[in-house]
């Protein structure tokens, strides 16, 4: 009787693909607002910041519990821009820009995504009077 057995490459695959899986879920690290900002939102916001690099960043807030109606939005949009603002910081910049990029429903779970980009530092100019008539 012939048994067959799957060919090594197989698992290697197999194995590699499992690998990427489980390295990317592990990259994204979900925190819960209410425990890092003391806050005590009702829909419990849980978020996940995503770095683009020096000039830009991803803010993807969702609710932790159920909750129903207009306000769980309301939290989860007041998550997302405090998140923002408390990185921001974190990295020194003194002027930036939130586009919310995707919003949803998924069931009963609001969920925002948000792009925060650097923004250059405003420069006042003096007016320097010239002689010409």
């Amino acid at each position: 009787m012939k048994t067959n057995h799957p060919r090594p490459a197989y698992w290697l695959l197999f194995n590699a693909a499992l690998l990427v899986l489980a390295t990317s879920c592990a990259s994204q690290k979900e925190r819960s607002f209410n425990d890092d900002f003391n806050q005590h939102l009702p829909t419990a916001p849980k978020y996940v910041i995503e770095d683009g690099g020096s000039s830009w960043f991803t803010v993807t807030v969702y609710q932790g519990i159920p909750m129903q109606g207009a306000q769980r939005a309301i939290h989860v949009k007041q998550a997302a821009s405090a998140v923002a603002e408390a990185e921001c910081k974190r990295r020194g910049w003194e002027n930036s820009n939130l586009d919310y990029i995707m919003e949803r429903d998924q069931g009963w779970m609001h969920i925002v995504k948000a792009e925060v980009t650097r923004q250059a530092p405003v420069q006042l100019q003096s007016m320097q009077p010239t002689n010409s008539p």
